[in-house]
C-alpha cells in the first residue's frame, strides 16, 4: 500500500494481511478459522442494510422521474449505476459460491444455498489459490476453464466498475470528488515482505478459504457502499432540475460500517436533495432511549419544534455526554453535518434528527443507523514463546473479533487489561486455551482454541568465578568465590540460588569433603583450600537448587584446579 494517510479500508486490508500471515505462522487450528465466519456474517448483515437503504433511494428516483421530466436524466444515471453495482456484486457472489462448492467437494447446484458457516474445508489454502489463478504468486494467471473465477478477472471488474460509476458524472470537480471518495475500490500493488505484491496476490494468495470468503464479502460491502455514495450524489442533482423538497429524507452515509479499533469513524449526515446554501440543525442520539419519532414527524403539521420534547433522556454537549446533543455550527457546513468519533470494540447504534427551516415552517427528518468497531481475527499467543513453564507467571495475550470475549484454561487468570492474562500451569504435558465470546444476540459462541506445551524449567548450570566445567582458579578466587546457578538460554529473566553444596579434594591419598549450607565457602572449606598445593583438584558436588515449581534439583559438578 502507498504511504500517507490511508483510508480505513486500506488499513483494514493491511491488518488482515498481517494477521493472516501471523496466524499461518502459528499453524492455527481449524476452529480458530471459525472466527472469520463471525466477521463475515457481520459484514454480510451490514451489506444487506446498505442494499435496503439504496432500494429506498431508487424508489425516490422513480417517483421524482414520474413527477418531473428534468429528473429523468438523473434517474436514468442511477439505473445505470444500479446495473453496474449488481453486476459486480453478483459476480463476487458467484465466485464465493464456486470457491466453497469446489473446495468442499460439494455437488454442483448447491451454490445457491451454500454459506461459509457450513463448509468443512475452511482451512484449505491450496484450492482457492488454484481456482483464482494465483497458485504461483510470481505469475498470476487465468486457469483454463476457470477464467471467470480468476483473481485477475475480479481485478479487471473492480477497476471497470470504479471507472464506470465515476463516469456517470460530467462535472470534472464532481468526478474528482467521487473518485477520491471511492478510492477504496482501487487495486494498487501492496507492500509485502519482499517488495510490492500485486493486489490479487496480497489479498488472496495462500489464504485459507474462510479468510478468502471474508475478504470477498468485504468487497461486496464496498460495492454497496460506493453505490450509495454515487446515487446519493446523483439525487443531490434532482432539486436543481425542479423537483420539490417533498421527497426529502434524512440520511447518514458512512464510508464503512466496520472500522478497526483505534481508527476514526466518519459519517456524513445530510438530507437527500439537500440545499448546500442552508445549514440544518442536527441532533444526535447516542443512547437506547432515542427519540419520539411521532413527535418529530408531527412538527411538519404543527409548525412547532422543541428538541427537549422530542429527544429522550438528558442533553449533553458532545458524543459520549448525556443521551443526546446538538451538533455545533463548526461541525456543520454546506448543508452537511460532519461526525468524527472514536469508540471501543462493539456495535454502536445511534441516530437523530435533521431540522430544516423552510418557507412553510420547520421540517424534521429522523434517521437511525449503526457502526461496529471490531478486530479482524482471533489470536492466542504466549508472549514469550509457544511454551508454558511450570512454577512461574507466563504472560498471554488474547484478541477476538467481538467486544465481549474471554479466555479459559487450567491455571489461566486475567491480568487486568483487556486481553491480557497470566498462565501458571498446574501440570506438565499440554494445555488448551479456549476463547469464547457473546454475540449481538447474547448467545455464547466459541471463537477458537490453541494448544500449548507445558514444560519444567530446565536445570541450571553451576558457575564460580564466572566459569563452569573444569576450570583453573587461584586459592583466593576459590575461597572467596560464590557459586551461582544460571539458566542458560532461558526465555525468562529468572534467578535461582544454590542452597547447599559439598567441597571435596584428595590429599595424601585420602578424599576429604565438607558439606556447606548456602552458596559460599565456610571456614572449613577455606582452611582446606589454604592447605592445598598448586595443581591440586577440588570438586564442587551435590549443589542443590530449589526451583520456582518447588522441585530441588542437583547441578552438574565443577572441577577446580588450583593455580
Amino acid at each position: 500500500m502507498s504511504g500517507g494517510d490511508l483510508p480505513p479500508r486500506q488499513k483494514m486490508i493491511g491488518m488482515m494481511y498481517l494477521v493472516l500471515t501471523a496466524l499461518l505462522a502459528l499453524n492455527i487450528s481449524k476452529s480458530i478459522l471459525d472466527a472469520f465466519v463471525t466477521l463475515n456474517t457481520g459484514i454480510e448483515k451490514t451489506t444487506v442494510v446498505f442494499d435496503a437503504s439504496n432500494g429506498i433511494l431508487y424508489r425516490n428516483f422513480d417517483k421524482a422521474a414520474a413527477e418531473s421530466p428534468a429528473a429523468k436524466k438523473w434517474a436514468d444515471k442511477a439505473s445505470k449505476v444500479k446495473k453496474m453495482a449488481n453486476g459486480l456484486y453478483d459476480h463476487i457472489a458467484a465466485l464465493k459460491a464456486t470457491l466453497m462448492v469446489t473446495t468442499d467437494g460439494l455437488v454442483p447446484g448447491q451454490d445457491d444455498t451454500i454459506h461459509i458457516e457450513w463448509v468443512d474445508a475452511k482451512d484449505n489454502y491450496d484450492m482457492p489459490s488454484h481456482i483464482m489463478g494465483i497458485a504461483d504468486p510470481a505469475s498470476p494467471t487465468k486457469v483454463p476453464g476457470l477464467e471467470e473465477w480468476s483473481a485477475l478477472t475480479l481485478k479487471d471488474k473492480m477497476n471497470a466498475y470504479q471507472k464506470g460509476i465515476v463516469g456517470v458524472f460530467e462535472d470534472p470537480e464532481v468526478k474528482k470528488d467521487i473518485s477520491e471518495k471511492t478510492n477504496y475500490l482501487s487495486t494498487p500493488d501492496i507492500a509485502g515482505e519482499d517488495g510490492m505484491d500485486p493486489w490479487e496476490v496480497s489479498l488472496f494468495y495462500h489464504a485459507p478459504l474462510a479468510a478468502t470468503i471474508t475478504m470477498l464479502s468485504k468487497l461486496q460491502a464496498d460495492v454497496r457502499t460506493s453505490e450509495a455514495e454515487v446515487i446519493s450524489k446523483l439525487y443531490e442533482r434532482i432539486d436543481a432540475g425542479g423537483v420539490s423538497f417533498n421527497a426529502v429524507r434524512g440520511m447518514a452515509v458512512t464510508n464503512h460500517g466496520y472500522v478497526l479499533e483505534g481508527d476514526t469513524f466518519k459519517a456524513d449526515i445530510f438530507t437527500a436533495a439537500y440545499d448546500d446554501r442552508v445549514d440544518p440543525e442536527i441532533y444526535i442520539s447516542t443512547s437506547e432511549l432515542g427519540f419520539d419519532t411521532a413527535a418529530a414527524l408531527a412538527v411538519g403539521k404543527s409548525g412547532k419544534f422543541d428538541a427537549s420534547k422530542i429527544m429522550k433522556g438528558s442533553e449533553g454537549k458532545a458524543w459520549g455526554e448525556g443521551d443526546w446533543y446538538k451538533m455545533t455550527k463548526e461541525d456543520i457546513a454546506s448543508g452537511k453535518g460532519k461526525l468524527l468519533v472514536k469508540e471501543g470494540v462493539g456495535v454502536h447504534n445511534w441516530g437523530g434528527l435533521i431540522k430544516l427551516n423552510t418557507k412553510k415552517g420547520p421540517k424534521v427528518y429522523p434517521f437511525e443507523t449503526s457502526f461496529e468497531v471490531g478486530k479482524p481475527s482471533t489470536t492466542v499467543a504466549a508472549t514469550a514463546m509457544n511454551v508454558f513453564y511450570m512454577g512461574i507467571d507466563n504472560p498471554v495475550s488474547v484478541s477476538a473479533p467481538m467486544p465481549n470475549f474471554k479466555a479459559s484454561a487450567p491455571g489461566l487468570r486475567a491480568k487486568g487489561n483487556s486481553g491480557e492474562y497470566i498462565m501458571r500451569p498446574t501440570k506438565t504435558g499440554k494445555v488448551t486455551v479456549n476463547v469464547s465470546g457473546t454475540d449481538e444476540n447474547g448467545k455464547n459462541v466459541s471463537l477458537g482454541k490453541q494448544e500449548f506445551r507445558v514444560k519444567r524449567i530446565p536445570t541450571p548450570v553451576a558457575y564460580i568465578g564466572g566459569k563452569t566445567g573444569t576450570i583453573v582458579l587461584t586459592k583466593s578466587q576459590l575461597g572467596n568465590g560464590v557459586i551461582n546457578a544460571k539458566l542458560e538460554g532461558f526465555v525468562f529473566d529468572l534467578r535461582v540460588k544454590v542452597k547447599s553444596f559439598t567441597l571435596g579434594t584428595t590429599s595424601a591419598g585420602d578424599y576429604k569433603s565438607v558439606k556447606v549450607n548456602g552458596n559460599k565457602m565456610n571456614s572449613k572449606c577455606k582452611s582446606m583450600i589454604t592447605r592445598g598445593s598448586r595443581g591440586q583438584r577440588f570438586y564442587l558436588e551435590k549443589m542443590a537448587v530449589k526451583m520456582p515449581d518447588g522441585r530441588v534439583v542437583e547441578l552438574g559438578n565443577v572441577t577446580v584446579k588450583l593455580r
